[in-house]
């Protein structure tokens, strides 16, 4: 019996396991039985016996055909949060297929990259401009930023092996770093951000606008941003420090040939979008809808044709499986499931004799620490977020706060392994680090980027009255 069906059978057993044994006290049927097949799907995510969109239908098939639920199965799709991921996977495809995001980084290397340092300061502005239009850093470090940096790279004469530490080492931990830190910025930045909204508003009674969120994470963030390249510079130094930037950003150039029209109208846009998403709250247009009506326009201005969008496969994966978790997360609030965890967890462990500051760390080392066990940001959100959550609801923290410290964990817990992160596996097999570097470095940063939100953060925060 191969690893696959092994796999499978096991993701299969866990919800029959679970509906074997009777209801608990509190508890609706209803609620036990959909705990049991989102558990089983959480167990897909982490074994990966199917791709994650085909174990969310699985789940969710599951809820419609043995328990006559199709209407809380397909919840999900009808959530806006949904179709924001969906909208901004969409917008970063028009990024890849017009080039822009290509131009945007050798103009970057053109003003910026004299010196193995500033490189890394031009590969962490082209990735935070990228950032607001790309909830994937798979495909927005990985697939776009990663190949242009690496082929400035293997220009300069480093490779895998003794020529590593001429800037290649530099440069792939500088890209994972910085990654993991514009992914916690926006909202769209990340899609596993989402899914830690949902849970907030469910859990938490919370509602977190793009605009909030922004304004929260980025004056840390950006401090974050600024040290990341220096310090990756001073623990991985590399052996060139001067570069030739002119020459390497007009070879590139060339290649683009001159701003086409789809590219100004994309700028365009994208300027519009940001403008939509960061005065919500003043305009009253949802995000979604700033998100959908950017992909239309680009739609029907030709930027970018409808069949290039519909090769667009991780849009249309995480659209499955994102709005899978958002039914499940959905159908369970309703259903009180979040509520009844609190309340046991609030039974079981006194929170009353215990300082508040003390439990708010210990969330935050636990959200941190159990990132050595999941080799994906989504099966780490959709299983232990929502009792996080439910911890710090019992604990009575601040819910803006828990929830806001919580996006930031679930970012910097991926700078753990080489296999927390979408990105990891994609840098980090470049060959350029070994693997006691890349822990040491990410566990580095990880601690840094904590701190700096904690220390920082919170005075910002209830400063701007966010809290």
């Amino acid at each position: 019996m191969n690893k696959t069906v092994i796999k499978g059978l096991t993701c299969l057993a866990v919800p029959a396991v679970i509906l074997l044994f009777p209801t608990p006290q509190g508890l609706s049927t209803d609620a036990w039985r959909l705990f049991a097949f989102y558990i089983g799907a959480i167990v897909g995510l982490v074994l990966r016996p199917l791709p994650e969109p085909v174990v969310l239908l699985t789940a969710l098939a599951g809820i419609s055909l043995l328990f006559n639920k199709t209407g809380i199965a397909l919840a999900g799709f009808s959530s806006p949060t949904s179709w924001l991921v969906f909208s901004a996977f969409l917008v970063g495809q028009c990024f890849i297929d017009t080039g822009l995001g290509r131009r945007i980084a050798f103009m970057l290397i053109d003003r910026m990259g004299q010196t193995s340092l500033r490189l890394g300061y031009a590969a962490a502005l082209t990735d935070l401009i990228l950032s607001p239009a790309t909830p994937s850093n798979t495909a927005r470090s990985g697939a776009l930023v990663f190949p242009i940096f690496q082929s400035v790279v293997v220009t300069l004469d480093s490779h895998p092996g003794e020529t590593a530490n001429r800037i290649g080492s530099y440069m792939m931990l500088a890209l994972f770093q910085i990654s993991l830190v514009t992914s916690t910025l926006f909202i769209t930045a990340n899609a596993v951000h989402g899914l830690t909204i949902a849970f907030a508003k469910n859990i938490l009674h919370l509602d977190i606008t793009w605009m909030q969120w922004a304004m929260a994470m980025l004056p840390p963030g950006l401090i974050l941003l600024a040290i990341i390249p220096w310090l990756i510079y001073k623990l991985q130094p590399p052996t060139i420090t001067t570069i030739d930037n002119k020459v390497i950003a007009a070879k590139g150039l060339k290649e683009l040939g001159p701003m086409t029209f789809k590219e100004k109208m994309l700028a365009f846009l994208f300027v519009l979008a940001t403008i939509g998403w960061a005065t919500g709250s003043i305009t009253k247009i949802d995000s979604t809808a700033v998100a959908i009506g950017f992909i239309t326009l680009c739609l029907i201005t030709g930027v970018v044709s409808w069949s290039s969008l519909l090769k667009s496969h991780g849009a249309w994966s995480t659209l499955i499986w994102y709005a899978g978790i958002l039914s499940f997360a959905d159908a369970l609030s309703k259903a009180k499931f979040f509520d009844w965890l609190g309340k046991l967890i609030g039974s079981t462990v006194n929170f009353t004799e215990m300082n508040q500051t003390v439990v708010l760390l210990g969330i935050l080392f636990i959200s941190i620490i159990v990132r050595y066990f999941f080799a994906s940001s989504a099966a780490y959100v959709s299983s232990f977020i929502p009792v996080l959550m439910s911890i710090g609801v019992a604990a009575q923290l601040p819910s803006m706060m828990l929830a806001l410290l919580l996006g930031v964990s679930s970012m910097m817990g991926s700078l753990l392994t080489h296999y927390g992160n979408g990105a990891a596996p994609i840098l980090f097999g470049a060959g350029y680090v070994n693997q006691a570097t890349w822990w040491k470095t990410g566990h580095i940063v990880a601690i840094l980027g904590i701190f700096v939100y904690l220390i920082i953060g919170l005075p910002l925060w209830r400063i701007m009255g966010i809290l």
